[in-house]
């Protein structure tokens, strides 16, 4: 990747590469030969805005195919890991892996949101710390190391950066959508699962939520949450921890 870095050929879009960003795609250890998508990966579209003379696009097209890789080689890791689990545990699993919160995390971690750029006014609103243009630029890198390489190289890539939210799937720590499973099991007697509001206790800064849900067969079940949503989320895996 080294000797890459130094190819004439693609002098105009390493002008535009800082030391930060360059050193960023050698810490990756891929061996990169196209450095305009690089450059484009790390483009948000607040510094286009800014700099409409600059022969260079932003990362939004990028980031749209990175989202399709990166779904894809997530649930091609979990239809072969996982060949007992049916559609519902899968798609469940896969939005626990791929969502906004853990890729913005997985993004600031390997360094990358110090290598956006960025226009000054997302600059100064912390538009570094932005979970949308974190996931956004992770999803557009993913795109580039794609196009520089192959299937293989990204599916490894995706992969590791992911490898502590895969480890806590498969020692069973991920988090089920019990209301989703829940309101599966209602449909089977075509109702919905009701969540009714009981009590709230506790102190007004840090309040308690009582939920209540009528089963089918008339069997009540009552948890408690810190917001409702979390409250409903625990009266849902009540209800199927009985069930089951």
């Amino acid at each position: 990747m080294n000797k890459s870095l130094n190819n004439k050929k693609h002098l105009s879009a390493l002008d535009l590469l800082s030391k930060t960003q360059i050193d960023f795609f050698k810490s990756l250890n891929i061996e990169f030969h196209d450095f305009t998508v690089l450059l484009e990966c790390l483009t948000h579209t607040s510094y286009i805005n800014e700099h409409p003379n600059e022969s260079i696009f932003s990362n939004e097209r990028l980031e749209f195919f990175g989202d399709s890789v990166l779904m894809l080689v997530i649930s091609d890791y979990l239809f072969n890991r996982f060949q007992d689990f049916n559609e519902g545990d899968l798609t469940a699993w896969r939005s626990q892996l791929v969502n906004g919160k853990t890729l913005s995390e997985i993004a600031k971690n390997i360094g990358l949101g110090k290598c956006i750029l960025l226009g000054k006014g997302e600059d100064n609103d912390a538009g570094r710390n932005n979970i949308s243009i974190l996931e956004g630029t992770l999803e557009a890198l993913i795109a580039a190391i794609y196009l520089n390489t192959d299937y293989e190289t990204t599916k490894y890539f995706i992969l590791f950066i992911l490898k502590d939210e895969i480890k806590k799937l498969e020692n069973e720590e991920i988090i089920i959508d019990s209301k989703g499973d829940l309101q599966k099991y209602f449909q089977s007697f075509n109702l919905m699962p009701e969540y009714i509001l009981k009590s709230t206790s506790g102190p007004e800064h840090s309040p308690t939520y009582k939920i209540e849900i009528i089963m089918p067969d008339g069997i009540t079940i009552f948890a408690n949450g810190k917001n409702i949503q979390d409250a409903e989320k625990n009266a849902a895996l009540k209800a199927l921890e009985i069930l089951r």
